[in-house]
């Protein structure tokens, strides 16, 4: 969540150091929550910290790493657009390249009857749920644009067939979706008998993501010889 912030700052700022950092803070974050498949554990903290109540949940939560791929392509997105991209090349590939990691690792992970991404994606005892499923989507249409020569037709493929599953899960009448998780409880292994919030908007975002997308490719045909 924070390092969105510390890249429009630095633009804000004209600041390249804010930049660095926003980068930075990513990689710390892989660096401590990144697993074999790719895909980034929810929690992790320092064992034994006498007199601590500390929290510790390696799961692999589908909303979660659909903030962290989704907030790394809105960094890599500014710094594109900043006056510093020429100097931070080193950093857009290694944003892109976490990224693809989640991204790849939700893929192979993608395995639930219902379409949907598994609330835990690694365990198939958890629900498929369409918030998370959302955002990971959301952010493969992001990366399309910004990285096409790297998230091409198997990408956006994937993206699309999620998409219309989490279409099927909006009510007509009211636009809620479901099933989602309950943000606000982490055990919960029932889907949110009501309204997320977040839910909501990551199926905003994931519509928007599309149009984008289909904006830029459409823009690049018109642009090809006839």
């Amino acid at each position: 969540m924070v390092p969105p912030f510390l890249a429009y700052y630095g633009v804000f700022k004209d600041d390249i150091e804010y930049l660095k950092d926003a980068v930075r803070q990513c990689e710390l974050y892989h660096e401590v929550l990144v697993t074999e498949n790719g895909c980034w554990k929810h929690i992790v903290n320092p064992e034994g910290v006498e007199g601590k109540d500390v929290k510790v949940d390696e799961g692999l939560w589908s909303t979660s790493n659909g903030w962290a791929a989704a907030g790394m392509a809105r960094v890599l997105a500014t710094i594109r657009k900043s006056r510093f991209a020429g100097e931070l090349e080193k950093e857009q590939g290694s944003l892109a390249g976490m990224t693809q990691g989640i991204l790849d690792g939700a893929m192979k992970l993608d395995t639930d009857a219902s379409g949907l991404l598994r609330n835990r994606l690694d365990d198939e005892s958890w629900f498929g749920e369409a918030a998370g499923t959302a955002l990971l989507a959301a952010a493969a249409f992001r990366m399309a644009v910004l990285e096409s020569a790297v998230f091409g037709d198997v990408y956006t493929a994937w993206a699309l067939r999620k998409m219309m599953i989490v279409k099927k899960c909006v009510d007509e009448e009211t636009g809620i979706v479901a099933p989602v998780v309950n943000p606000t409880t982490d055990d919960q292994r029932t889907p949110l008998d009501g309204v997320s919030p977040e839910a909501q908007s990551f199926v905003v975002l994931l519509y928007a993501a599309w149009k984008d997308f289909n904006e830029v490719n459409d823009r690049n045909a018109a642009q090809q010889p006839g």
